[in-house]
């Protein structure tokens, strides 16, 4: 089902940037674009966000990303056998 005819934004589109994070209509608006042309679909959009009538997400939760790890040793042989040359950042 289109919930943004507009802008040809489906259901399936929305619940799968609700479930990669999306929690606000802004969130969805940077997205996928929906509400942003004439805004009739807003209303329903919301109802797809967490804790609206049609969430498959049950809570809110913060996604946290690990630090990068440094990689300790560049100076051996590739695993696959190919030399690859460790260009130095600037």
């Amino acid at each position: 089902m289109y919930v943004c005819v507009c802008n040809a934004i489906t259901e399936r589109q929305v619940r799968a940037a609700v479930d990669g994070g999306a929690a606000t209509l802004d969130d969805l608006q940077f997205e996928l674009g929906v509400a942003t042309c004439c805004g009739t679909c807003a209303a329903t959009a919301v109802e797809y966000l967490p804790g609206g009538r049609c969430s498959s997400v049950c809570e809110v939760r913060t996604l946290t990303h690990a630090a990068a790890v440094p990689i300790a040793d560049q100076s051996g042989a590739a695993a696959n056998g190919f030399p690859i040359p460790v260009v130095a950042a600037a």
